[in-house]
């Protein structure tokens, strides 16, 4: 069973790996774009969604208090 502060230290590291991806997919976006290449861009945009997902991850969902209320 993990404890607390595993799950804090591994939330930051996910929520790090995120942002480097989004930030390196903007610039493989902005190459590909000034470059014309399409292998580029898909990668690009492949990045960013990949990074965005992690971040989103990486967040307060599924810990407690974090529940939606229901009416």
């Amino acid at each position: 069973m993990a404890n607390e502060q595993g799950r804090t230290v591994g939330g930051y590291l996910v929520r790090i790996l995120g942002v480097l991806a989004v930030v390196v997919g903007v610039l493989g976006l902005l190459a590909g774009l000034t470059q014309g290449n399409v292998v580029g861009m898909v990668l690009g945009v492949g990045f960013v969604v990949g990074g965005a997902l992690l971040i989103k991850r990486s967040g307060r969902a599924g810990r407690s208090g974090a529940v939606a209320s229901v009416r």
